[in-house]
């Protein structure tokens, strides 16, 4: 998908909140899509989507002789791009971190519009600082060098009971992270534009003074 089509797509996804992409999935038969056991690094983060680049991490299967085998940082290096999203599988590894405000900057500056991990991450004052939105499960200052290495780069990865594979969208927002699959943009970005449409006409109409039982039954 060429840069200005992704784009496009991401300015679209970020007009709806995630608790509408999750409806809009919901009335489709799709799959579930958000991810649970995640929270946002900054409660006051801005909202971010972005396309699946996906890194999995496995405790380190040799023991530990100076080399760092957690690629994560050569990968923001050479392989994402705008408008990806870093999704970040530590297979519930949470006594290390995956990544800090140098990773985070690294990736900011490679225009990458955030990160999504079910692990860790250290320097949480300075990535906020840096504006960079984060889904995480926590947060740990020991680093990873020791204890992790890189096991799959844009393989699919399982966060929080969704499956995410390479180029899933993916919305963020202070409610959630949802991944829309890649397969199923249209039709969800579609189906949201009519759940958003609806909601906003109740939204008048409660305003106006109708009950909410009543609002509900506007089609």
């Amino acid at each position: 998908m060429e840069i200005e089509e992704k784009k496009k797509i991401v300015e679209e996804v970020l007009q709806y909140p995630t608790g509408n992409i999750s409806d809009a999935m919901d009335n489709l038969g799709i799959r579930r899509g958000a991810i649970a056991g995640v929270h946002a690094l900054d409660p006051k983060q801005k909202k971010a989507a972005g396309f699946a680049l996906t890194i999995r991490q496995a405790r380190r299967s040799t023991a530990y002789d100076g080399k760092n085998l957690a690629r994560q940082g050569g990968i923001i290096d050479t392989e994402t791009n705008p408008y990806d999203m870093l999704i970040i599988d530590m297979a519930g590894i949470q006594d290390v971190c995956t990544g800090g405000a140098l990773l985070a900057l690294r990736a900011k500056l490679r225009g990458v519009s955030g990160e999504l991990t079910n692990g860790c991450l250290r320097d949480a004052d300075e990535i906020a600082e840096l504006g960079f939105p984060v889904y995480c499960a926590g947060t740990f200052p020991v680093k990873s060098a020791r204890d992790i290495e890189t096991i799959g780069v844009n393989v699919p990865v399982m966060l929080g009971g969704v499956q995410i594979i390479p180029g899933d969208l993916i919305l963020m927002d202070r409610t959630g992270a949802v991944a829309i699959p890649v397969d199923r943009i249209d039709e969800v970005l579609k189906e949201a534009e009519r759940i958003n449409a609806r909601e906003a006409k109740m939204e008048e109409l409660i305003r106006q003074g109708m009950s909410i039982v009543d609002a509900r039954k506007v089609k």
